[in-house]
């Protein structure tokens, strides 16, 4: 049976500061939102440095759900989270909500910077009701964290041209949604070599700490994030106890051949498995979110978070 619609407007906003044990200070999570073929795909591709996402020109959506990926961008961990082009015209209002409702789930606790992509150009109705729609989702608390980024930055490159000069041919809906956020624009050349390219995401990086220390280096959340992030620390304490039982299990099962065994030497050898199965442990205990992460923004998944 289909689930209710999100009716994620009614929501009020909040601004909380990471309180909680697995919430690190250093990670950043972003998502990129913008109606398809307007190269959110390339551009998270860009930041992560690999091609993760499947991006190309075509008209019809290559990304049909939210992915994320976690990535270490200029000695930074970002979770980046590439969106369906949910703002289409054709696009079912049901399924807006639903990835809506993913992309709240990934991101939880909150959301540092929202990316809203468009290609730079001729500016069409389109784009204005792309915004709209994306402003309906979310209280007004959220333009503190757009960032809109024009690609396809090349054509105005070899037109000598400047973007603040290219705005000014803006409609006035559009000029007026720039002003709400600030005037927060960057402009992506998602063709640039590997240097420029840091460049221009270095700038990205720099923009986003900036809006972190606007905000008391906090991020945008509400109830919905809020309900989210209750769901996944559930989930995460039933693997973490699971995890805690096999090393307990394994840990017994050391100790009852130590002392069968006396040797010094397999004394020291058993000794040297057990601090490396406790690292691998470790390292699983640490990578439980991300785990659940991957889960969500899987289409075959059968992940009861949603």
């Amino acid at each position: 049976m289909r689930s209710r619609p999100i009716c994620l407007h009614t929501v009020k906003a909040l601004v909380i500061k990471p309180d909680n044990v697995w919430c690190s200070e250093t990670e950043l999570r972003i998502a990129l939102v913008g109606k398809t073929g307007v190269g959110k795909s390339a551009t998270a591709n860009n930041l992560c440095g690999e091609e993760y996402f499947e991006s190309g020109l075509q008209a019809v959506s290559l990304t049909q759900i939210c992915q994320q990926k976690k990535a270490r961008v200029l000695g930074r961990d970002v979770l980046i989270i590439d969106t369906p082009g949910i703002f289409d015209a054709e696009t079912d209002p049901f399924g807006v909500e639903n990835e809506i409702k993913r992309c709240v789930h990934i991101g939880a606790p909150g959301l540092h910077a929202v990316l809203y992509v468009m290609e730079i150009g001729r500016f069409r109705d389109e784009d204005t009701k792309a915004i709209m729609a994306f402003l309906r989702f979310f209280e007004s608390e959220m333009k503190d964290r757009v960032i809109v980024i024009f690609t396809h930055g090349d054509k105005l490159q070899k037109k000598g041209m400047k973007l603040e000069d290219h705005l000014k041919k803006a409609p006035m809906s559009l000029k007026h949604f720039l002003e709400d956020c600030q005037n927060r624009v960057i402009l992506f050349n998602n063709e640039f070599d590997k240097e420029e390219s840091y460049m221009q995401i270095n700038g990205l990086l720099t923009m986003i700490e900036a809006l972190k220390r606007h905000n008391e280096l906090a991020y945008y959340s509400d109830a919905l994030f809020m309900k989210a992030e209750e769901r996944i620390q559930v989930r995460e304490k039933e693997i973490e106890q699971k995890l805690q039982q096999e090393y307990m299990e394994k840990q017994a099962e050391f100790e009852k051949t130590m002392k069968m065994r006396l040797e010094d030497e397999m004394r020291e050898e058993r000794e040297k498995e057990l601090m490396e199965m406790k690292k691998e442990y470790e390292k699983k205990l640490e990578k439980v979110r991300d785990g659940i992460r991957k889960q969500i923004s899987d289409k075959d998944s059968s992940c009861t978070i949603l």
